[in-house]
């Protein structure tokens, strides 16, 4: 499962049937939109259109450029996947591993070197590139259709790596090692902006007797320099307008109004002065006056915005700008101001969408439609990416050899890991479920989900705390199917009529004089065992297994207001319940 629940489609769905004909197979990327099957028929769109078919470039070439541009994105998930494509067509492992390190001893023609080391420059330092780029392809025999084709290659690779990012889909291979995404500044030399261009010839469509455009005209007022510069491609164009109407233009879930604010905050993050003016001319159409269009776009924390929509912002903003360190716990922060799986699905789109976007914008050079109020540069980029955040120690995971091992099918080094982890994942099954017996039985179930998982896992946290999700959840699961009625999931913070302590007396200084440390542990044991589950859980990961707050809100798949207000509540239980033992004059009372 990824971040977010799915919903079962069925393997005869269109979309899938596209996919499987594109990568042999349905990334589980896909399988984790199924909440909203119009998205996935919008991305499935562009990709046939673009992929598919041999046309100016190589299906090799194209899923070439794939690989290198995931790989520069430092994301795990499209490596593994673009690498075993490319296996499949017949290219040898070790020219891929160069690819994917950036070596250029890697056995391809020079051509194909310039036409990877162009999608690189394009994908991580867009503003950087100038006309001089599109001339050094056409000095190496690229035609402007198969430079168009490798632009909008990588803008799709792009979308492609934001969605990974943002939904977190289970592998759907053992991972190739990647080396991380580079954390140096953008880029040295001239800056540009992205707008220096048009950098490719284009031909003329009318509105009259090419839909997309008429499309287009209709709704933006004017067909958008954007598209126009895409005109080679008339079937890809076709397929945007497609996805611009079934991602975009939908209101069902997100509003217009908090799309445009995406894709605004999205745009000046990375840089992009062409989305920026066009998504602060569409705010004006919607009411917003320039100023606070503009406002929006230099610090939304600034512009008058619902709380909610401000926490929705920084939730895209660390997407686009700062997508190795997003995971699960940015998922539950928007989620505790209310928004759903559909709201969370739909904001992850547009914000890929949006990276397809301003990608495709800086390689195709077009100038703005409308007056921009300002121009972005390098020092914005800084101001908006390095949101402000407590410096923390870099902490090593004492299991990360073995789990290297085991990825690469070591069966000993898992049976290592088994036996350094089987007590802990034990002692938490015991106080999910609270019976001896049937976490016995989890404990088996939770290793073998390791296992059958163990190539998605990235690092993102410590093994064992992705180890103890699992055995939490498979409790949980187990708690459900047998009290279906017993609401353990809710996210938010606790009422406070649900509990109120009645005997919170003060303890002995040294109950140690009361009991031995058995019969003390006993006490505690049962006593948590008679919680009610929802807290017991997290008394347990949190106290017992001395998980942090972070790590127990991952494992559980929580916020951490709701982590804090249950472990407050569970602690209070549990001191009422053993209050009577350990209370001062407990003595007296024959213990």
């Amino acid at each position: 499962m990824s971040y977010l629940r799915e919903v079962a489609v069925g393997g005869a769905y269109p979309p899938f049937v596209a996919l499987q004909a594109l990568f042999g197979f349905v990334p589980n990327v896909f399988r984790a939109q199924t909440l909203l099957p119009r998205v996935i028929e919008a991305e499935a769109g562009i990709a046939y259109a673009l992929l598919l078919e041999e046309r100016d470039l190589s299906r090799i070439q194209k899923a070439s450029i794939s690989l290198a541009i995931s790989a520069a994105h430092g994301d795990a998930y499209w490596v593994t996947g673009y690498y075993q494509l490319l296996l499949s067509m017949g290219v040898p492992g070790d020219t891929l591993d160069r690819i994917i390190i950036n070596d250029h001893q890697a056995d391809l023609s020079t051509r194909d070197q310039a036409l990877l080391d162009f999608a690189r420059k394009l994908a991580k330092r867009g503003p950087w590139l100038s006309g001089e780029d599109i001339a050094e392809l056409r000095s190496r025999g690229l035609s402007d259709e198969s430079i168009l084709e490798a632009v909008i290659v990588t803008a799709l690779t792009g979308f492609f790596c934001t969605l990974s990012k943002g939904l977190g889909p289970f592998a759907d291979f053992m991972l190739k090692p990647v080396p991380p995404a580079s954390t140096s500044p953008r880029a040295v030399g001239g800056y540009v902006g992205g707008t220096g261009g048009p950098h490719l010839r284009t031909v003329e469509l009318s509105p009259e007797n090419f839909p997309p455009f008429a499309f287009f005209l209709k709704g933006f007022g004017l067909i958008p320099n954007l598209f126009r510069a895409q005109s080679l491609r008339p079937d890809v164009l076709a397929a945007e307008a497609d996805a611009v109407r079934k991602i975009l233009q939908h209101d069902d879930i997100l509003s217009r109004l908090q799309k445009e604010c995406i894709l605004l905050v999205g745009s000046a993050a990375n840089l992009n002065t062409y989305c920026v003016a066009a998504h602060c001319e569409a705010l004006r159409r919607m009411g917003l006056s320039a100023d606070e269009a503009d406002q929006i776009a230099l610090d939304h924390h600034k512009a008058d915005l619902p709380e909610a929509d401000t926490a929705l912002l920084d939730f895209i903003l660390k997407l686009t700008a700062r997508p190795a360190d997003f995971g699960r716990h940015d998922i539950d922060k928007v989620r505790h101001y209310g928004f759903t799986d559909e709201h969370i699905l739909e904001g992850v789109v547009v914000t890929a969408f949006n990276t397809f976007f301003n990608t495709l914008q800086m390689g195709l050079g077009t100038t703005p439609d409308f007056t921009p109020r300002r121009t972005f540069g390098p020092d914005d980029g800084h101001r908006l990416a390095a949101a402000e955040r407590p410096s923390e120690p870099v902490q090593v995971d004492p299991d990360a050899g073995l789990v290297a091992r085991a990825q690469s099918g070591d069966l000993d080094a898992f049976e290592d890991l088994v036996n350094r982890h089987n007590r802990r994942v034990y002692r938490a099954l015991v106080g999910v479920v609270g019976n001896f017996d049937e976490a016995q039985d989890a404990m088996q179930e939770t290793f073998l989900k390791a296992f059958q998982h163990l190539g998605s896992f990235q690092g993102r946290s410590k093994f064992s705390t992705w180890l103890l999700m699992i055995a939490s959840n498979t409790g949980l699961q187990r708690l459900r199917d047998r009290k279906p009625l017993e609401s353990l999931d809710d996210a938010g913070v606790e009422p406070e009529e649900d509990f109120r302590p009645r005997q919170v007396r003060a303890w002995t200084e040294n109950p140690e004089q009361l009991y031995s440390a058995a019969e003390r542990r006993g006490l505690v044991e049962r006593g948590m065992l008679k919680l009610p589950a929802k807290y017991r859980v997290v008394l347990v990961l949190r106290d017992l297994e001395q998980l942090s707050t972070e790590e127990t809100a991952v494992a559980l798949g929580l916020g951490i207001p709701a982590i804090k207000s249950r472990l407050c509540r569970a602690r209070l239980m549990l001191r009422e319940a053993l209050a009577p033992h350990f209370a001062a004059g407990a003595e007296r009372i024959g213990l």
